[in-house]
């Protein structure tokens, strides 16, 4: 099934909404004024009874966002972190992924220095659930996670993270839900106009010469209820990010002992990298995005909302990388190698009584075509879009209010990575070959030539390569139908039931080439040094990158120019998904003894079915053959929360429930590939018969809320995880012949259990000036025997699993001037790739330090300033759950950013 609607309408469908709201804004003024005011306060939802009841809030600043989402979390009806502010425009944050990695139990993962994806209670982004306005959105990744850096935060009224789920709420989200909203224009008394505009500041440019240190971003939003019974929002954010990175990275370990060499001739053969490199990246991260929302109510019964967010990121970026082949010692060939190094071997023991290189050199000749060390100059080619739309209507009678939601979301990216790859050597290392020595036991791995680097003449043109130019689709279209009315039923207040259809289409299309046999080409090369504290070999970069593609090689063929490989057949997937639910569930209010409680409880069925389709490749050949699979399951979830007001300032909440998520896509892909290269016959694919994630799991809190801006919370939660997925080792014969299979299955699970603690506090008690003191502060503790299938003889654990994660942040608000500092620190975790499910691999603890200040010089304008990774923390990983196998150190280095914001 092929939708008609393209991404090629957003423009159209922004405009329209602008020009909508001016024709309606006319109409509806004319029409209905003599009953607008009266239907404004009919049909708003009911749920605003309950936020009448809380007072005004007069803290300003960081510390007023703070507490209003306090008093949401507070009346919420079940375990849940809100992040709510009074005006569109004044969360500070770059994205909204910095907003909620401050929350309780809530970790981000960084890519490109940005907060991008989320942990909650310490299972992964496979685990969690991204809506938009109530509805589901989709991903420019090939899983199912959301990379939330894609929403400015200048555009996010709110955002709820339920960590116990409501029968009513879409399912998906073992780990949690975090659904952003928009705000509401008639939710506002007047208009209001923001404008922002910061520039940014990254000083580890100047260590890089394709970087640039400058960038900038700018918002503007307009809210506005033009008439009782029409409003109008808008917004625009448009950021120029420089993208900057710098890192040592080795590649993957040969593990097989058959495969091994035996360097110290023991009888035991050693584990050792297959190689390593070095690179930067310097670039731009162009990213756009814009939201309008339409609210009308024709009638003192039905109120209508449109809603659409669109977002456009634009990355390119030119990266330098060298390459350092050969130290894998395959069968022993590079025994010799590494005995004759002048650099001593370092072998370790390991407890089960393997070896392992550690440290050490190998002596290494060119092939015909091929070298031990090589420059690889490339750009990297990314652009992504989302548009999520849809339309809603809330219809209330005497007694039933019924809400009909109908919307469409699609996301895609295309990308590809270009890259002109140059051997090293110089004829007079022929006999003697060249030393090349590695050092993997510091904080970053260490490499050293015994021949310099830095001689242009050394380098020869050998090949373009087009790796993966993929054009990656996926789109949504669902709707929801919901009643619900207030009932005397004894301890029942309010019934509620409806349904929910989905019809989700992801496709993948990928073709990589090489352009070879270049053209004799002016290459204005030159080196420099990776910067202050690391120890490896020079840089090389080709400084008119451009002018060599064309020069050289004539340019970058068009992807129709080349037939698909194998290779690629293998990773081209087709995987179409419809959803469907119905639920019911009833409000709840009573006592338990004098205890006054509320709540709900309710059931959530759900269907799902899925066609997956690509390729298997036929066995002792270069081809391939279509299949597609089909798929069904379905589950049963109920939910159970209870909210008791032990006292007027105190509360315990009880949660019971049984949640699903949904196998990420890229691994219900078809496409068997058979590999017979090596000593050992592999194969891989993914699975279109996986069953979803399933969890029963429980939560018990208490919250005492003693000031209106003041809380201490304590949580507990229990997840017995009956369902797990991950990538597994099996054997399969295919044509009389035995292939060790990698491919993802459905496994055993276990539990995770943990608790959370908050607590928040404003000084308003203290003597001026110390009364605008704040504090605001959370830890989690997260604990599983829910592990990984990988490595089979030493598993890690459950991806994206911290035990340990905390933030700190001390605030100031006072005579304008408003500052905050936090502190966000999440231990190790493991990583399962979003594109490579396969790779599998443990990112090191993380501690990052951020700062803001502004200053509201008048009632309508302040001027700001901040500062991110203000330490300069990297990142760290390694392989196969053994810190003595590093893989990369990673920076992004520090970044500032002054601005301003007007409003009015």
């Amino acid at each position: 099934m092929k939708r008609q609607f393209k991404l090629s309408l957003t423009a159209f469908a922004i405009a329209q909404c602008l020009s909508l709201a001016s024709a309606q804004a006319q109409e509806t003024v004319q029409e209905q004024q003599a009953t607008t005011t009266n239907n404004a306060q009919k049909v708003k939802p009911k749920d605003t009874d309950k936020q009448q009841n809380i007072e005004v809030l007069t803290v300003q600043g960081f510390g007023a966002t703070l507490q209003r989402s306090l008093q949401n979390k507070k009346l919420a009806d079940s375990t849940v972190e809100v992040i709510s502010v009074d005006d569109i425009g004044q969360l500070p944050d770059v994205t909204i992924t910095d907003a909620l990695a401050r929350l309780p139990g809530i970790a981000a993962e960084r890519d490109r220095g940005n907060a991008s994806t989320i942990s909650i209670r310490g299972l992964g982004e496979r685990l969690n659930l991204a809506t938009m306005n109530g509805r589901e959105i989709v991903s420019g990744e090939p899983s199912r996670s959301v990379r939330f850096e894609q929403f400015p935060a200048e555009l996010i009224n709110s955002v709820e993270v339920y960590k116990s789920p409501l029968a009513s709420n879409i399912e998906g989200g073992i780990a949690g839900l975090v659904n952003m909203n928009f705000v509401n224009p008639l939710d506002k008394d007047k208009r209001q106009v923001n404008v922002s505009g910061h520039v940014m500041d990254y000083p580890m440019a100047d260590d890089i010469p394709t970087a640039d240190s400058k960038g900038y971003r700018t918002s503007f939003s307009y809210v506005d209820p033009i008439a009782d019974n029409f409003g109008v929002a808008f917004g625009v954010a448009y950021q120029d990010q420089p993208s900057i990175q710098r890192d040592v990275t080795s590649w993957s370990y040969n593990k097989l002992t058959a495969e091994q060499g035996d360097v110290n001739g023991d009888g035991i053969t050693e584990a050792a990298p297959w190689g390593a490199q070095t690179a930067t990246k310097g670039g731009t991260n162009k990213r756009l995005g814009a939201m309008t929302v339409l609210q009308w109510l024709p009638t003192d019964r039905l109120q209508l909302k449109y809603d659409l967010f669109y977002s456009k990121f634009d990355i390119k970026e030119r990266e330098d990388q060298m390459w350092f082949d050969g130290w894998g010692n395959w069968e022993g060939g590079s025994n010799w190698g590494y005995q004759n190094s002048s650099h001593p071997t370092q072998i370790v023991t390991k407890a089960d009584g393997s070896e392992q290189i550690t440290a050490g050199g190998v002596k290494l000749w060119r092939g015909d075509d091929s070298s031990p060390i090589s420059a690889n100059n490339s750009t990297w080619f990314q652009k992504n879009e989302l548009v999520s739309t849809g339309l809603n209507a809330e219809w209330q009678g005497d007694d039933w209010t019924v809400v009909a939601d109908v919307g469409y979301s699609e996301a895609s990216i295309k990308s590809r990575w270009v890259n002109i790859s140059s051997l090293f050597w110089n004829d007079s290392l022929g006999t003697p070959g060249i030393d090349v020595g590695w050092d993997a036991t510091g904080d970053k791995l260490g490499i050293t030539t015994d021949y310099a680097l830095d001689n242009s003449s050394d380098y020869g043109l050998n090949y373009l390569q087009v790796d993966n130019d993929r054009i990656l689709k996926d789109d949504m279209i669902n709707a929801r139908l919901d009643f619900s009315r207030m009932v005397e039923w004894g301890i029942i207040d309010k019934v509620s039931f409806g349904g929910r259809w989905a019809d989700r289409e992801k496709d993948n299309d990928v073709v990589s080439w090489k352009q070879t046999n270049p053209s004799a080409a002016n290459v204005n090369s030159s080196f420099y040094g990776l910067g202050s504290g690391y120890n490896v070999p020079v840089m090389y970069t080709i400084n008119n990158w451009s002018e060599v593609v064309d020069s050289a090689f004539g340019g970058i063929d068009s992807r129709n120019d080349h037939a698909k490989l194998t290779s690629d057949y293998l990773d081209n997937w087709n995987v179409q998904e419809t959803n469907k639910a119905l639920y019911v569930m009833f409000d709840l209010r009573g006592e338990l003894g004098r205890i006054p409680y509320t709540g709900n409880i309710g059931v959530r069925y759900v269907r799902t079915n899925s066609t997956s389709s690509g390729f298997d490749q036929v066995p002792n050949t270069g081809t391939v053959t279509p299949v597609s699979f089909d798929h069904d399951y379905d589950e049963i979830l109920p939910a159970l929360n209870l909210r008791f007001s032990v006292t007027e300032d105190s509360q315990v909440r009880l949660g019971l429930s049984r949640a699903m998520s949904r196998p990420p896509l890229v691994e219900m892909r078809s496409g068997l590939g058979l590999n017979k290269s090596s000593t050992v016959n592999s194969a891989s694919s993914g699975n279109p018969n996986l069953n979803p994630f399933i969890a029963n799991q429980a939560d018990l809190g208490y919250e005492y809320y003693f000031a209106e801006d003041a809380a201490f919370t304590v949580q507990l939660f229990f997840k017995d995880l009956k369902k797990h997925i991950g990538e597994s080792t099996s054997t399969i014969t295919v044509d009389g012949e035995q292939y060790q299979l990698n491919a993802p299955v459905n496994g055993d699970g276990g539990q995770i259990r943990g608790f959370e603690v908050l607590y928040q506090q404003a000084f308003s008690m203290l003597p001026e000036p110390f009364d605008g003191l704040g504090v605001y502060a959370n830890y989690s503790y997260t604990n599983s025997n829910v592990k990984e299938f990988q490595p089979v003889d030493n598993p890690l654990p459950l991806a994206g699993l911290s035990k340990n994660v905390g933030n700190l942040t001390l605030w100031y608000y006072k005579a304008g001037v408003d500052a905050k500092v936090s502190y966000n620190y999440r231990s190790e975790y493991t990583r399962v790739g979003s594109w490579d499910p396969t790779e599998i691999y443990t990112i090191g603890s993380e501690a990052t330090v951020d700062a803001s200040i502004s200053y509201q010089l008048t009632d309508n304008f302040k001027v700001m300033l901040q500062g991110q990774n203000l330490t300069n923390e990297a990142s760290t990983s390694y392989f196969d759950n053994d810190p003595s196998r590093p893989r990369g150190y990673v920076e992004w280095g520090r970044r500032y950013l002054l601005g301003f914001q007007f409003n009015m």
